[in-house]
């Protein structure tokens, strides 16, 4: 389970979290305000997150090509995919 930290704990704390993050390979949670604000992660963690984002933004390209779908440009279709990012990060 994630262990959550207020902003100014954190703060007065990070080198210790980090460690725990490292070496331990937690998550930990920092709120501002009460609400879940940032996340300290394992860096293969964040590597992984990135690998899956990347895998499925090819998937919906190859998709979109195998559907005969519009063609947009390399920026548009960026655009679009930052959107829908935005958007589930708010859900």
């Amino acid at each position: 389970m994630d262990e959550t930290f207020p902003l100014v704990q954190a703060r007065n704390e990070l080198g210790q979290l980090v460690n725990r993050v490292r070496h331990g390979h937690e998550t930990i949670v920092i709120s501002d305000y009460g609400t879940p604000a940032a996340a300290l992660i394992p860096v293969d963690e964040l590597a992984e997150l990135r690998r899956l984002r990347d895998e499925a933004d090819i998937a919906d390209v190859e998709a979109r090509k195998a559907g005969g779908g519009p063609v947009v440009t390399h920026e548009a279709f960026m655009a679009e995919l930052e959107a829908e990012d935005r958007r589930a990060a708010a859900s």
